[in-house]
């Protein structure tokens, strides 16, 4: 995140989009993914350029929407730190004043283009990101060019930036997961700079780091010679790369010192362990794993891909009931790395038991060999998402960065290198590597943190002055994107039906990919819909639909699956991505697992099972401990909202209810699918019709929409949190209006305005000026029948009310002061831009298809709502909060310590 750092790393990230993460290094001339891709004309152009002062700039032309996503890599992290946590410091203050452009004025671009403008630290890079309407490259590259052409690193900057990075840090250290991840980090990978985890430490930020060091160590790694700007959307390449020569060429190249990884230690076994304040007991084993570098590399990320799916033993253990869940994460770096096996189970669970279930699951395969067809499935899986990389501007430039600045590898090569990977390649790397003798092992055990207390602290007794936040003057270059502003132009055009059946289907083509996504939703209410004594049954059944079809069993059912290259998942809500050449086939085996469900009894015995024992967690848990109070002060005696499953109750459902709530509950007349990809209207509609047109109703349709409810009235409660010493505060309350209210144009942009980006309001008040927060945000949550607004921030316990007292202070002035009209004006442009940002993916564009069909609202409702935002005046706005925000009514809800008042 921008001035934040990504914990653990972006492993996460790097195998969600392919556990090879998609590496690539600059070739001569251009490359297109066209030639891989399963239909002809789909795919992206790769054009490469390096400048004469060394800048590598590689552009992905990715048509799929209005929309480009920059990452500018450099390559330095925080294996290249002479203190703890440098490199992340050096990446807060990035976003801070330089010498061509300050803070203020980036945040006031970044925020009226829609600009993601965000950044993350890791071992081996510091990325710095945009995702903004293509008509705003230009503004992108401008904000990288005058911060990394300008950068101050002023001393005053880093005292108020500091404050903000420590409170990050003490945020990380209050999580038990992250604490172990640390303790296995170091115990693995000692002795090289991977043990460094890059966050930093409170001492490091309060007594080591200085605007000095900051600088020299800017000026040791921050050059164009050591940089690699990716560009992906829709672009022309060459206008992309003179624009990138303009701005950066001016810059000069500088030697930069080499990168050192050190000497890994001897691996020895170690065991750790932590308190948390979670539901579930958390076990670990953690085994050294190949780097990026090492021969052994595609295997050990296709084991990953093994181990982590749905035919595994693994996920054996969860289908077993042995577990809750269960998986697999791969931390890579170039010359090491490390694989954590996670297993979160029951509350009464001994952590020795869960663990030596992990390590037998492993000793397994180390003596059985991992199955062929696994193995074929999972290479399989890595060249479908090398094919469908198109299908998210975002993701595809993400992936790219990743691989182009750690691994130096194209895709043609990684795909290549998965695609020699037998099975004897993966059984050496199980025998070589995983070897349960010097595991490393970490448990957490949840210990609860006290009862709901009803308390005045931090109320916001505290009297604090929050000075109009000033909009910063823009430079010439900026300010034409805020003339004569327009509604985007609709770039989609979905076509949307009924069946007989009463399904709502929405089709929109997209040719950028050869893939295609479905979204689901079958409209639903558990706290209106189950029967009396039954709360729990809703999510029982949900749980179930993954244990097979009456057609094919668990195992086989995943094994369909598989031949096809295809993710799927059933439910309430439930999906489907697939290479387009199998989605007819796709879509039969979605319908078999949403429709035909085998909801067996030994399976019922087995979910049922884990809900009661993730209740018994729940009972502790703050995270449902804040859920339950919060309801209980908003709503009133029996609404539907307070209605939370216990253990006690869950125990004794029996199958036969179960059924019927499925049979009650998973209706047509109450689903929406939408489908975005490679199809036609009139191929997607007769593959829906085939698989879905048989599904009828039960019985008349259940009232799913909650009644309208009266205002709340104001309280405050604390949740105490084992662990934590930073507190989430979330200030609540209820609102008489809904989605379909006129009001809403207008809240939105007070909402835009209070917390819209890094230039707004309450950030700029809590966060930016006085660091009383780590983050805060505002939400306007409008339903079919009732609505919310939220503001939440983390703060440590002393700063609760103060930072409570300057919300107020911002919403109460904008009731009674009309918004000026720069404010006014930016609020809108973001908004604006938000339009082409929401289709800059597959999955993105699909959810926002289906969200708005369930929500009763027209499929162009973000035209709609743009149109009024437009037309919307300063008094609207104040008019508009004034009648439906009661700062004075806000349930204050907190968790972590005890909030301090002075």
């Amino acid at each position: 995140m921008k001035r934040s750092h990504s914990f653990p790393s972006l492993e996460s990230f790097r195998l969600a989009t392919s556990a090879l993460a998609l590496g690539v290094a600059l070739v001569a001339g251009s490359a297109s993914l066209a030639a891989r891709a399963a239909t002809p004309g789909v795919g992206v152009t790769v054009t490469q350029a390096t400048l004469p002062n060394g800048l590598r700039i590689v552009v992905l032309r990715d048509t799929l929407a209005p929309v480009v996503s920059t990452f500018l890599n450099f390559h330095a992290g925080s294996d290249d730190e002479p203190i703890t946590g440098i490199a992340h410091a050096q990446e807060h203050m990035a976003f801070r004043d330089g010498s061509i452009l300050s803070g203020a004025q980036a945040d006031e671009i970044a925020g009226f283009t829609g600009d993601e403008d965000n950044a993350d630290t890791q071992n081996e890079i510091t990325q710095y990101f945009h995702l903004v309407p293509s008509q705003d490259l230009d503004l992108a590259l401008h904000l990288d060019a005058a911060r990394f052409g300008g950068l101050l690193d002023a001393q005053k900057d880093w005292d108020v930036e500091r404050g903000a990075i420590e409170q990050e840090v003490t945020a990380d250290n209050s999580d038990a997961s992250y604490r172990l991840y640390v303790k296995i980090l170091h115990h693995v990978l000692g002795g090289t700079a991977y043990a460094d985890e890059g966050l930093g430490t409170l001492h490091s930020f309060g007594h080591q780091i200085n605007a000095p060091q900051l600088q020299t160590f800017f000026q040791t790694w921050y050059h164009p010679n050591n940089a690699l700007y990716v560009i992906a959307g829709d672009v022309e390449p060459s206008a992309a790369i003179a624009s990138v020569q303009q701005l950066f060429g001016g810059l000069q190249a500088v030697a930069v010192p080499a990168h050192h990884a050190g000497r890994l230690g001897r691996l020895t076994p170690a065991s750790f362990h932590d308190a948390s304040d979670r539901s579930t007991t958390t076990a670990i084993v953690a085994y050294r794993y190949p780097g990026y570098d090492d021969s052994e590399y595609a295997a050990s990320a296709v084991l990953a891909d093994v181990l982590n799916g749905r035919r595994a033993a693994l996920y054996g253990l969860v289908a077993s009931g042995k577990a809750i869940s269960d998986e697999a994460d791969t931390n890579y770096y170039p010359k090491a790395g490390f694989l954590e096996v996670t297993s979160e189970v029951a509350i009464g669970t001994a952590p020795q038991r869960a663990i030596a279930n992990l390590k037998a699951v492993v000793e397994g395969y180390r003596v059985k060999g991992v199955p062929v067809d696994l193995v074929n499935a999972a290479k399989a899986h890595e060249v479908a998402q090398f094919q469908m990389a198109a299908d998210s501007i975002e993701g595809l430039a993400g992936a790219w960065s990743e691989a182009l600045a750690v691994e130096g590898r194209t895709p043609a090569q990684d795909v290549a290198a998965v695609e020699r990977v037998t099975p004897a390649d993966v059984d050496r790397v199980v025998r070589a590597w995983l070897v349960n003798g010097t595991a490393t092992t970490a448990y957490a055990v949840p210990r609860s943190g006290g009862a709901l207390s009803e308390s005045g602290a931090g109320a916001g007794g505290e009297k604090a002055k929050a000075e109009q936040t000033k909009i910063a003057p823009l430079p010439d270059w900026a300010k034409a994107s805020l003339k004569n502003l327009q509604v985007p132009e609709r770039t989609i055009d979905p076509t949307a039906f009924v069946l007989p059946n009463g399904l709502h289907v929405i089709v929109q083509p997209e040719r950028a990919s050869a893939a295609v996504v479905v979204r689901g939703e079958v409209r639903h209410n558990p706290g209106l819909e189950e029967p009396a004594g039954q709360a729990g049954v809703a999510s029982v059944v949900g749980d179930l639909l993954p244990f097979g079809t009456t057609t094919y069993g668990r195992l086989a059912y995943q094994a369909e699956l598989d031949k096809i290259a295809a993710t799927a998942s059933a439910g309430f809500t439930f999906s489907l991505t697939v290479p387009s050449s199998n989605f007819e086939r796709g879509l039969q085996l979605l319908a078999d697992d949403e429709l035909h469900p085998a909801l067996a009894a030994a399976d019922f015995t087995i979910v049922k099972g884990q809900e009661v024992e993730s209740l018994t967690g729940d009972a502790q848990n703050p995270d449902h401990l804040a859920a339950v109070a919060q309801a209980d002060a908003l709503y009133p005696a029996a609404d539907p909202a307070r209605r939370f499953a216990s253990a006690a109750e869950v125990g004794k459902l029996t199958l036969a209810q179960a059924r019927s709530y499925y049979a009650q509950a998973f209706r047509p007349d109450l689903t929406t699918i939408a489908i975005v990809g490679d199809v036609t209207p009139d191929a997607a509609r007769s593959a829906v019709e085939r698989w879905f047109g048989g599904w009828s109703a039960n019985g008349p349709a259940p009232q799913v929409d909650a009644p309208a409810v009266a205002p709340n009235v104001a309280a405050e409660l604390t949740i105490p949190a084992t662990g934590r010493v930073q507190d989430t505060v979330h200030l609540t309350e209820t609102l008489g209006l809904t989605n379909a209210g006129a009001a809403i144009a207008p809240l939105r942009i007070a909402d835009t305005v209070l917390s819209g980006d890094f230039a707004s309001t309450l950030i700029r008040d809590l966060r930016v000026t006085t660091g009383y927060v780590y983050y805060v945000f505002s939400r306007l949550d409008a339903g079919r029948t009732r609505s919310t607004f939220e503001v939440q921030y983390g703060s440590a316990p002393e700063n609760v009310g103060k930072a409570r007292a300057l919300a107020i202070r911002d919403l109460e002035r904008m009731q009674t002061e009309p918004v000026d009209s720069e404010h006014l004006l930016r609020a809108k442009a973001r908004l604006l831009s938000e339009i082409p940002l929401a289709e800059q993916s597959y999955e993105g564009l699909a959810q926002q298809l289906v969200t708005n069909a369930a929500d009763g609202l027209p499929l162009d409702e973000d035209v709609v709502l743009a149109r009024a935002e437009l037309a919307a005046s300063p008094q609207d706005v104040e008019s508009a909060t004034k009648q439906w925000i009661r700062p004075a009514d806000f349930v204050q809800t907190v968790e972590g310590p005890a909030p301090q008042t002075k």
